[in-house]
């Protein structure tokens, strides 16, 4: 046992797999399968070709026969019209008594036609025709009638009862007198049940049968789905006899609703019409011999690769277990768990090495993890503590906005956060709006620290600061994403703002929200010009600013914060004096 215990730790990985390849039978099967699918392929499809030709040939014999009969019965009732004494004009001697009765008689014979006309060049003469006759029928006999006056030959046309969804095919004979004049034009509607039987008779096995026109159209099929016949007239088998009306055998792609299916089909042609009977079977079922054999094969195989199974069983779990077990410790890895290790006693020695230069990497990935988050953790604290030292050196211009910016930073994350924004939006706007004034470290101090209302072209200078701002930040990479909340926050939701008169929702949603916070903490903090007023004073009038300075939107959120006494507790360390006078809406806030 100990002997097994250290070969296996030399046994090679790729040995392993060699061995469960080779124990799981699948080339002695590939080959044996092969071989015989081989030998029989050529054999069995020159036979299942041999047998469609046979059907098709049979159906368009059949077909063409009868079409045959039928046109010679009519060239008999032509002739005989013509034969007998009596006026040479065709319409008069369509009126003669006997005449009637002997079509009838005709009507009533071994072919029983749905419809007999006997018509003169103009289309006059002698009709009968059964109810069940339709429009289409109808239209099937004027052409044919049209096109045998202006060919001076036979015509045949295919239709449809409507009733009870028959094949019909209309069928024109012109007749010539003794002269050799064209007389008249005998027609007929029949019934063509010879397609109908033949037809269900090959629809009943796995093979169809289709009739097709000259341009390789279809005309009749028995069972066929609506899918399985636009497929069939889109085939290269429909469109090569279209080009060439001969008897072919072809092996085509049927594409339908339920995906491709390889056909095996041949059409051979009606001589009489010029029509075609299609005869095609599933690829699949012609080669169902092929498949038998095979059968055989896989049984005579069936205990090797039984075998084999048990083997690959073992083996999978061998070898599974540990590469299992990495994987596990990989997805730990990755989802940031570097704690977890890897036995390294193995079955192989590639295995036993892995395990060991795994934990080795699972503990310096462990330590430089560690470290890489105690950097990032000092390096985001210096970030932090520059930024709010930069926004402190700001505030600390004007003595009486001191803080200004620290409020208005936790004020604009608090009605993110009231909007349902997630944290990396609410971090960014904290960062925008703590440096959202940082353009006035640009204005002059005589402006900033004016203890009156600014002049108009103090208040032209002073709106310059958000540009001056994204001047300052623009090179600062981790800064872009902060910069709308810098330049846009002065922007009014009616369009009149500063700097670029942006409008509605083109305003970014971070600048709108500054725009509130800043509103909100100049009402309630004191200035040179204007004493602080009451929270809920300055709430009112952000309220009634709803539609001209401010979103909709970020004020019911601001509304929603404030009601529920979140702002209030940011303005807890600053006192206010309670005034209760109208405040004017000078243009510094």
């Amino acid at each position: 046992m100990r002997r097994l215990a250290r070969w296996t730790r030399r046994l090679k990985l790729r040995h392993a797999a060699f061995l469960l390849l080779l124990l799981s039978g699948a080339i002695p099967l590939a080959v044996t399968n092969g071989l015989l699918i081989s030998q029989n392929r050529e054999l069995l499809r020159t036979e299942e070709k041999s047998y469609l030709t046979a059907s098709a040939q049979s159906l368009s014999r059949e077909l063409d026969d009868y079409l045959v009969h039928a046109r010679g019965q009519l060239e008999l009732v032509g002739r005989g019209l013509l034969a007998p004494p009596g006026p040479d004009r065709i319409e008069e001697r369509l009126r003669e008594p006997w005449v009637s009765s002997h079509l009838a008689q005709f009507a009533r014979g071994e072919n029983q036609p749905l419809a007999l006309r006997v018509l003169d060049l103009g289309g006059t003469g002698w009709r009968f025709a059964t109810p069940e006759l339709g429009e289409d029928s109808e239209q099937a006999l004027d052409e044919a009638f049209a096109a045998a006056l202006e060919g001076g030959g036979v015509v045949y046309r295919f239709s449809v009862l409507p009733r009870a969804n028959q094949p019909v095919a209309a069928l024109a004979v012109p007749v010539r007198n003794a002269a050799g004049e064209l007389a008249m034009v005998v027609e007929a509607l029949l019934r063509l049940r010879p397609v109908e039987a033949v037809f269900e008779r090959e629809a009943k096995g796995s093979a169809q049968a289709f009739l097709i026109d000259r341009d390789g159209k279809l005309l009749w099929s028995e069972g066929a789905s609506i899918s399985v016949q636009r497929a069939l007239v889109d085939s290269d088998l429909a469109r090569d006899f279209a080009k060439k009306p001969l008897s072919l055998t072809a092996e085509y792609d049927l594409r339908t609703e339920r995906g491709s299916i390889a056909m095996l089909g041949m059409v051979s042609p009606v001589v009489e019409s010029g029509w075609g009977v299609v005869v095609h079977k599933p690829a699949a079922a012609a080669f169902e011999a092929a498949r038998k054999m095979v059968l055989g094969a896989l049984l005579a195989t069936l205990l090797l690769l039984l075998l084999a199974v048990l083997f690959a069983l073992y083996a999978s779990r061998w070898i599974g277990s540990p590469i299992r077990q990495l994987s596990e410790r990989a997805h730990e890895i990755a989802a940031g768990n570097f704690g977890e290790r890897l036995p390294e006693r193995q079955i192989v020695a590639e295995l036993a090495d892995l395990s060991s230069d795994f934990n080795r990497m699972a503990e310096n990935l462990e330590d430089h993890v560690a470290r890489l988050k105690e950097a990032a953790s000092k390096n985001r604290e210096l970030f932090i503590s520059s930024i709010r030292a930069f926004a402190a050196a700001i505030d600390a211009k004007d003595p009486y906005t001191r803080g200004h910016s620290e409020r208005v930073a936790e004020l604009s994350r608090t009605i993110a956060r009231s909007l349902g924004q997630h944290e990396e939006f609410q971090h960014r706007l904290w960062i925008g709006a703590l440096l959202h004034d940082v353009g006035k470290i640009g204005i002059e101090d005589r402006i900033l620290k004016k203890s009156g209302v600014l002049t108009p072209e103090e208040f032209e200078l002073m709106k310059t600061h958000p540009m001056v701002g994204v001047e300052i930040l623009q090179p600062i990479e981790p800064l872009r994403e902060m910069l709308p909340a810098v330049r846009w926050h002065h922007e009014s939701w009616n369009g009149r703002g500063y700097p670029d008169g942006l409008k509605g929702e083109a305003i970014p949603l971070m600048a709108r929200i500054v725009a509130v916070a800043d509103t909100f903490d100049a009402i309630t903090t004191s200035r040179p010009y204007s004493a602080a007023y009451e929270p809920r004073y300055a709430a009112e009038l952000i309220t009634q600013l709803v539609g001209s300075r401010f979103d909709a939107k970020v004020v019911t959120a601001f509304l929603r914060a404030f009601e529920g006494g979140v702002l209030l507790r940011e303005l807890d360390n600053r006192t206010r004096p309670g005034l209760e006078v109208e405040l004017p809406l000078a243009a510094n806030i």
